[in-house]
C-alpha cells in the first residue's frame, strides 16, 4: 500500500479577470492563472510536476493525453503526475484531493490545478448567450432534454418539491442571493459586483425562468479562469502565505436520470460526501467559520445546507431567511458572491476553493471574516447527481 508520509497544502491560487473575454484565447487565460498561482506561492512555473484536470490545448492527442502535453512539450521534462475528475462544474475543486494525495504520496512535489474559459468557441463558455443556451440545454437528463427540459428546470422541479414539502418560500430562495450579492460588491474581480446589492424585493420582481426560480436565483453565464497550487507543508513553510490543508474530504455518487432519485427534495448522496468529509477532518459542524456551497441556483445553497447538516432537513428555508449566509452572519457562504454573482465560468467551483483559500489565509480584505480557521467546501455535478464535500483549515 502507499505510504503517505507527506502532508500536502494549498500554496498558491489566483483568479483572472472575469465576464466576456471573447478577446483572448483558452490556453491564454488558462496558463495566466498558472502562472499566477506559482507566483502566490513563490515558485516557478518550472516547478509543476504533477497536473489535476485538463491541459488548455485539448484537441487530438493533447485531449486524450493532456498530462503528457504539459511534459517535454511544454514544460521541458516529463510529468510525474496526471488524474482528473468527472464533477461537471466542480470536476477542478474536487480535483484537489487528487493533487494533495499526489503530494503526500510521493508522486509530485508541485501539482497544478488550472479551469479557464474564453474565446469564441461554441458551447456553455461561450460568451454568445445563444450558444451557450443550446449546449446548456442538453445538461438535462438524457432521457428529458428531449423533451425541453433544461438544467434550471432541472433545478426548478426539486425547488417546487423542497417548497412542497417543508414550505420553503420563494422570500428564502431570494435571501441566498441577497447574502451572496453582499460578498461581491466587495470582490474587485466580481462580475456582478459592480450592479450594486440586492434586496429581496430584486429578485422576486425579476423575470421568472422556469417557475419558482427567477432571473437573480440563477447562476450567470461568463467567463473566466483560475488555478491553484499543492504542494508539502515543509516546502511551504519557507513561502509567502499561510498554508491551506485538507483535513477531509467525502463523495456521493447517486442518479443520471432524475427519475432514478429516490427522492427530489433530500439527497443522500451529498449527505454521504458530507458525513465522509467531516469523519475523516474529525470536527463538527458548529466548528466551520466559513461555507462554500454550489450555488448554481439559489435552492443549490439549501440542498447543501442541509445535506451538510448545518440545518435539519427541512429547515434550511428559516436558517437562511435569519441572515446566517451573510457577512456577518452565522455562517459566512459564497463570500466572494459564489456563481450567482462572483462568476460562473468553466469548472467554477475552484473559484470557491480560491474564495476559501483566501478567508482561512486572512487575506479576503473587505470581505474576510473575522479568526476564519475552518472552511467547508461543497462542490455538485450536474442536478444534485455528483456531490463531494472538503474541510479546509490552516495548516
Amino acid at each position: 500500500m502507499m505510504k503517505l508520509s507527506r502532508r500536502a497544502v494549498i500554496a498558491g491560487v489566483h483568479l483572472t479577470e472575469q465576464g466576456d473575454l471573447s478577446d483572448r484565447s483558452q490556453p491564454h487565460v488558462w496558463w495566466e492563472a498558472v502562472a499566477g498561482a506559482c507566483a502566490d506561492a513563490g515558485l516557478a512555473v518550472g516547478d509543476i510536476d504533477g497536473l489535476v484536470g485538463d491541459h488548455p490545448q485539448g484537441a487530438g492527442i493533447r485531449e486524450n493525453l493532456p498530462g503528457a502535453a504539459l511534459g517535454y512539450d511544454t514544460l521541458g521534462k516529463p510529468l510525474r503526475f496526471h488524474a482528473s475528475t468527472s464533477l461537471g462544474a466542480s470536476a477542478a475543486s474536487a480535483g484537489v484531493h487528487l493533487a494533495a494525495y499526489a503530494v503526500s504520496a510521493g508522486l509530485a512535489d508541485t501539482v497544478v490545478i488550472a479551469t479557464a474559459a474564453a474565446g469564441v468557441a461554441a458551447g456553455y463558455t461561450s460568451a454568445n448567450r445563444d450558444d451557450a443556451i443550446k449546449a446548456m440545454a442538453k445538461l438535462s437528463g438524457p432521457y428529458e432534454y428531449v423533451y425541453g427540459t433544461t438544467r434550471v428546470s432541472d433545478y426548478a422541479v426539486l425547488a417546487m418539491r423542497h417548497m412542497h414539502e417543508y414550505g420553503t418560500t420563494p422570500e428564502q430562495l431570494a435571501e441566498v442571493a441577497v447574502a451572496q450579492r453582499m460578498g461581491a460588491v466587495r470582490h474587485p474581480l466580481s462580475v456582478h459586483g459592480h450592479r450594486g446589492e440586492l434586496t429581496v424585493d430584486d429578485v422576486l420582481n425579476s423575470r421568472m425562468i422556469a417557475d419558482p426560480l427567477r432571473l437573480f436565483d440563477c447562476c450567470a453565464i461568463n467567463q473566466g479562469g483560475g488555478a491553484i497550487v499543492v504542494t508539502t507543508l515543509d516546502r511551504a513553510r519557507d513561502l509567502r502565505h499561510t498554508p491551506v490543508e485538507v483535513l477531509g474530504y467525502g463523495e456521493g455518487h447517486s442518479h443520471i436520470d432524475p427519475n432514478a432519485a429516490p427522492d427530489l427534495a433530500t439527497f443522500p448522496a451529498a449527505k454521504l460526501a458530507a458525513d465522509t468529509a467531516f469523519g475523516i477532518a474529525g470536527v463538527e459542524r458548529s466548528d466551520v467559520d466559513v461555507a462554500g456551497i454550489a450555488d448554481h441556483f439559489t435552492v443549490n445553497v439549501l440542498f447543501g445546507l442541509e445535506s451538510a447538516g448545518f440545518c435539519a432537513v427541512g429547515e434550511s428555508g428559516p436558517f437562511v431567511e435569519s441572515g446566517a449566509l451573510r457577512p456577518d452572519g452565522a455562517l459566512p457562504t459564497n463570500t466572494a458572491g459564489g456563481f450567482l454573482s462572483f462568476s460562473h465560468a468553466a469548472s467554477c467551483g475552484l473559484f470557491t476553493l480560491v474564495e476559501l483559500v483566501d478567508q482561512l489565509r486572512g487575506t479576503a480584505g473587505p470581505r474576510q471574516v473575522p479568526d476564519a480557521e475552518l472552511a467547508y467546501l461543497n462542490g455538485v455535478g450536474g442536478a444534485m447527481q455528483n456531490n463531494f464535500s472538503a474541510i479546509l483549515g490552516k495548516a
